[in-house]
């Protein structure tokens, strides 16, 4: 079960579930296909990851590429 402050990939609101990728996502969003986010600095995928606050997406580049944005930066 996704952690407090955790929010839909698709929309922004609260996620209550995961979808198949394991993205955080709300009921309305469960059965969508998983999003994909381009890192804006080297044009990597970006994957959801889990930290101290809740989940944020990460680029797969780490640790080069350092490049993080909060779920609802990328909806």
């Amino acid at each position: 079960m996704p952690t407090k402050m955790t929010k839909c990939v698709h929309c922004g609101d609260n996620a209550l579930t995961k979808n198949d990728a394991g993205q955080p996502t709300c009921n309305d969003h469960s059965n969508d296909k998983p999003k994909e986010v381009e890192c804006p600095v080297c044009g990597k995928d970006m994957q959801i990851r889990s930290g101290q606050y809740g989940y944020f997406w990460g680029c797969e580049g780490y640790p080069e590429c350092q490049t993080t944005k909060q779920i609802s930066d990328a909806v």
